[in-house]
């Protein structure tokens, strides 16, 4: 009997032993990040059967166990990897707010100076140091664009260090992941649970979390899989697949993200990255870096364009037709479909230019003499000048200008114009390094107003081309005959320039980005800024009546930017003869057309030759209005204030915004989000404070708790040390017996 109670002591003071041990472990882990409260569980082994009844041995401690719940824990790991990514959002788009919404060093204040400057020359047009410091506050203002542009380059560059960074840690915690796997499903072979290493475990799936949203799946050995993205297996048993940040097949310049499978790199859509501080990162390249940089470069290339062609359209002081103000990078290929003179028919021609994106002037091309002739409208040169014109046959170069003339290709439709101007070009088209074809992609801007803030993607399926719009993932589908004959969309024209596409072949193509860095002020000479208009009315010193010419100017320069930016008849000279009071015609002295009677009414608008004014007063039979080239229109300012109205005028995005206007809203966006991204930044944190309150409700260390149960326990330790004396002693009563 003594030993029966001996032995029912023991079990009780190790039981005892044991709980004060885990409340011990519990109370020095108090402050431990991860760890989870443990308890002992203790049962009564099964009684032993005695004549009067069964009898119980003493107590045994079946396991020790953790206070955990997974649905708790689950919940901490999605706030964790939401409060993350909303964090993360938050950091940068508070940096990209910074930089564009600075309203003393922002780009608004640069335009602002620079039209000021502008509407300065304007209203003193012959004023030497007006027009140096038009050209001086140009060169201030393309220097404000680039600055701004390095800085969001400076971001891009930032984020694809980060990118990786992040990729590397996601690699470290699948790593450590596999090798508590590994200790975890050794320790089970015991039957026993190892409470500290899934303590462990459980904190880099949380730390995980922070870096890209990841689920987990039990295992019946005790070992965990874990998942990312939509689905893929980052963590598998005791085994893992690599994540890998590397230059996109299709833009070498972009970091993009992939798994590693079979010796192959699986790259993946950026989109299921949905949580943690991968995703944000990706999201806000997508949504927030690329739309604010292509916003800016297309105000800055919309500006340009149409800066440029709006001075083309004047005159300097020497007399010449204006060149392009502003430098951008232009295509050097122009296609036309120019009609043959004399007779019917046309011929497709290709116009390429040695300069490139240094091109500055327009030009007029004419089939003539089984060739064609190009001139050159800035100055007038041409083949032969100041003689008879001499064309250029295609296959051959121009000797005036520098052109070579060859055939377009086969199916490219083109527009038929006897003008035309070289076009921006498309800034980048990258060629997939995983295409199997042949193909060249080429094209040019066709419309700066209908351009958008997107870049694109062109792919092949082996039947149709689609042209997918990244910012919003629509897509357009063409066929191969429509892609033949050149796809114009969003303000850009694209062409197959040579070879073939192969099925899933693609080019990813940024219209804009990039643009800035080539932006330059072209002009150095004070003279050649074109302030004058090109032609000037006068009337006759005879006449009786009392007609008037009111707001004689060129008309606006077309946004396509293959037109010139004027007709080049805007310098012949038209004589106007009122026939009566309110009759009159007009007559091109060069090309000797004479117009049929025109009826005259007060205030209404005549156009010839590119040019339009208002005739108004009361002519009388016999006046005349003579339009004459601009020979030393010093004092002429009718096209600085042409210039000075492009301020207020709505060009970009589809002809509804200014550029400021453009550029305030891409600010506005910007804001829009940063502010959204402080709201749910700050949510985020809340809910993520509320799910470890629950889960440290249940799971956490409690001292006041713990302290309780250090008493039970040595109390208990104290009972069954008082059980085992007792027993002794009992024991050595019979032994004293037999003596």
């Amino acid at each position: 009997m003594a030993a029966s109670v001996y032995n029912i002591g023991v079990s009780g003071l190790n039981a005892a032993n044991l709980g004060l041990s885990t409340t011990g472990h519990n109370i020095s882990n108090v402050n431990t990040e991860g760890f989870t409260r443990q308890r002992l569980i203790q049962s009564a082994p099964y009684p032993q059967l005695f004549g009067s009844g069964f009898s119980g041995i003493g107590v045994k401690v079946d396991t020790i166990t953790r206070i955990y719940d997974r649905f708790l824990t689950r919940s901490v790991e999605v706030a964790q990897t939401q409060a993350s990514y909303q964090e993360t959002r938050l950091s940068h788009l508070s940096e990209i707010n910074n930089i564009v919404a600075d309203p003393d060093a922002g780009v608004s204040p640069a335009l602002q100076d620079f039209f000021s400057s502008v509407q300065n020359m304007g209203t003193n047009p012959s004023n030497p140091p007006a027009r140096q410091a038009m050209l001086s506050s140009a060169q201030t203002m393309v220097n404000r664009f680039q600055t701004f542009s390095h800085r969001l380059e400076e971001q891009r560059n930032t984020l694809n260090g980060e990118i990786t960074d992040t990729v590397g840690s996601i690699n470290s915690y699948a790593d450590q992941i596999v090798e508590l796997n590994q200790k975890i499903v050794i320790a089970e072979g015991s039957g026993q649970p190892p409470n500290d290493l899934y303590d462990q475990r459980d904190l880099l799936v949380k730390d995980l979390n922070k870096l890209v949203r990841a689920t987990t799946i039990a295992l019946s050995d005790g070992s965990i899989n874990v998942f990312i993205g939509n689905g893929q297996g980052l963590v598998v048993g005791t085994s893992t697949s690599k994540m890998i940040a590397s230059p996109s097949p299709g833009d070498a310049q972009r970091i993009t993200v992939g798994l590693e499978q079979d010796g192959a790199t699986v790259f993946m859509p950026e989109h299921l990255f949905a949580g943690g501080k991968l995703g944000a990162l990706l999201e806000y390249r997508t949504d927030s870096l690329d739309v604010a940089q292509n916003s800016l470069e297309r105000m800055a290339l919309g500006f340009v364009e149409s800066f440029n062609q709006q001075h083309k359209a004047g005159v300097d002081l020497n007399g010449n037709f204006g060149k392009n103000l502003f430098d951008i990078k232009r295509s050097s290929i122009v296609d036309l479909n120019v009609s043959a003179v004399p007779g019917p028919g046309s011929t497709n021609v290709r116009v390429t230019s040695p300069e490139g994106s240094s091109e500055v002037s327009d030009y007029s091309i004419t089939a003539s003499g089984g060739g064609y002739v190009i001139t050159r409208l800035t100055d007038g040169m041409y083949n032969g000048y100041p003689g008879a014109p001499v064309p250029t046959a295609l296959g051959s170069t121009d000797p005036a200008t520098g052109l070579s003339l060859s055939a377009t290709p086969a199916g490219l439709v083109v527009p038929n114009q006897s003008t035309f101007a070289f076009p921006p070009a498309i800034s980048e088209i990258n060629f997939n390094t995983k295409n199997t074809g042949t193909a060249s992609l080429g094209g040019y801007i066709t419309d700066v107003s209908k351009l958008t803030a997107s870049n694109y993607e062109l792919s092949f399926d082996g039947s149709n081309y689609s042209l997918k719009k990244v910012s919003d993932g629509t897509y357009t589908s063409y066929t191969p005959a429509e892609m033949a004959q050149g796809i114009n969309q969003d303000g850009m024209l694209l062409r197959i320039d040579s070879g073939a596409m192969n099925a899933n072949d693609r080019f990813t193509i940024k219209p804009v980005e990039g643009m800035i860095d080539t932006m330059a002020v072209r002009i150095t000479d004070p003279k050649e800024l074109a302030a004058a208009a090109p032609m000037r009315a006068t009337l006759g010193a005879n006449n009786a009546g009392t007609v008037k010419v009111l707001d004689h100017q060129v008309d606006t320069p077309s946004l396509s930017t293959t037109d010139a930016a004027f007709n080049p008849a805007v310098k012949n000279t038209v004589n106007i003869n009122f026939t009566s009071p309110s009759s009159f015609t007009y007559t091109d002295t060069v090309t000797g057309f004479t117009s049929a009677p025109q009826v005259f009414t007060a205030g209404m608008t005549l156009s010839v030759n590119g040019w339009s004014m208002r005739l108004d007063g009361a002519p009388a039979t016999g006046d005349t209005i003579t339009v004459a080239p601009n020979i030393g229109g010093v004092a002429d300012n009718r096209n600085a204030l042409a210039l000075g109205k492009l301020q207020t005028k709505r060009i970009l995005e589809n002809e509804s915004a200014t550029y400021q206007e453009s550029y305030g809203r891409m600010v506005s966006k910007v804001g829009t989000q940063t502010n959204e991204a402080t709201i749910m930044s700050k949510a985020q944190a809340q809910f993520l404070s509320n799910a470890e309150n629950s889960r440290d409700s249940v799971s956490a260390v409690n001292l006041d708790e713990e302290a309780a149960n250090l008493l039970r326990y040595q109390q208990a330790y104290q009972a069954a040390s008082k059980v085992i004396q007792i027993a002794q002693a009992a024991f050595q009563e019979i032994m004293n017996i037999g003596r």
